[in-house]
This record gives C-alpha cells, sequence and structure tokens, in this order.
C-alpha cells in the first residue's frame, strides 16, 4: 500500500506539474501572443490616427499658406492697379494743364497783338514782331519757369502715388 500510495502521490504531482507547466505554457503560448497583437495592432491604429492628424494640419497649414499667398497677390495686384490709375490721372492733369497754359499764352498773345495794332501809333509790322502769334496746341513750347512748375507738379504727384503703392504693400 505505500508503494501505491506512493505511486499515487508521484502521478498527483506529475498531473499537478502538468496543471501547472499547463496555465504557464497556455500564458506563454497563447495568451502572451495575443495580447502582444492586440497592443501592435492599438499601436498601429494609434500611429494611423496620428499620421492622419499630422497630414490634417500639415493639410491645414498648407491651405492657410495658399490663402495668405493668394491674398497678398490680390493685395499687390490692388496696389499696382491704384499705382497706375494714380499715374495716369497725375499725367492727364499734367497735359490739360500744360494745354490749358498753351492756350492761355496763345490767347494772352492775340489779345496783346490786337491791342498793339489799335495804338494807332505803331505799325503792324510792329506789332506782329513783337507780338508774335503763338502756338495754342497742347504740344506747345512753354517758357522755360511754366514748363519747370507744371513737370515739378507731374514729379511730385508720381512721388505721392509710389508712396501710397508702397504704404499699400507693407
Amino acid at each position: 500500500m505505500a508503494a501505491r500510495t506512493d505511486v499515487a502521490l508521484k502521478l498527483s504531482l506529475i498531473a499537478s506539474l502538468l496543471i501547472a507547466s499547463s496555465g504557464v505554457a497556455y500564458y506563454y503560448v497563447v495568451y502572451l501572443p495575443n495580447r502582444d497583437a492586440q497592443l501592435d495592432s492599438e499601436q498601429s491604429l494609434e500611429k494611423i490616427r496620428a499620421f492622419g492628424q499630422m497630414r490634417a494640419e500639415q493639410e491645414r497649414m498648407a491651405a492657410q499658406q495658399r490663402e495668405l499667398q493668394q491674398r497678398q497677390v490680390a493685395k499687390k495686384a490692388t496696389a499696382e492697379d491704384r499705382y497706375q490709375s494714380c499715374l495716369t490721372s497725375a499725367t492727364a492733369t499734367h497735359d490739360a494743364s500744360w494745354a490749358a497754359q498753351c492756350n492761355s499764352i496763345a490767347e494772352k498773345a492775340i489779345a496783346d497783338h490786337a491791342e498793339c495794332l489799335a495804338k494807332s501809333n505803331l505799325s503792324p509790322g510792329y506789332c506782329d514782331a513783337a507780338y508774335r502769334t503763338r502756338d495754342a496746341s497742347p504740344h506747345c513750347t512753354l517758357p522755360l519757369k511754366f514748363a519747370t512748375d507744371l513737370d515739378g507738379n507731374l514729379n511730385i504727384a508720381r512721388n505721392r502715388c509710389l508712396q501710397e503703392r508702397n504704404a499699400a504693400l507693407q
């Protein structure tokens, strides 16, 4: 009977070792690989999610950059259009002033010539020589004082146009 007990004890010891080792084997063979696979899957999903968020942020920043560049291009185009309009206006004002001055000088020469002729003691030849007919066209040659003043005003207007454009671009 002691031999039987000894055998039963050995068998129960072997069975308990088998049961214990099967639990350990299950832990290492089944549970850990499943858990690691699940963790790997979660980490992969987290990496994909993080990459998606990073990509969305990059796209948002790129869209903001494109929008900023478009606004700057539009601002520059508007400033350039205003500058060209300002230059056109300044040139038109200069040309109109030049033409008015030419006309004024021509009318004064005609009036002075008529006044000279009205005086009885002066000869018509003298009046024609002293008060010659002036060009009344917008492209006449003005005396230096008038031409310098008008050209100076044109340069001032052009500089003002340039300053306004530069201010709009900042």
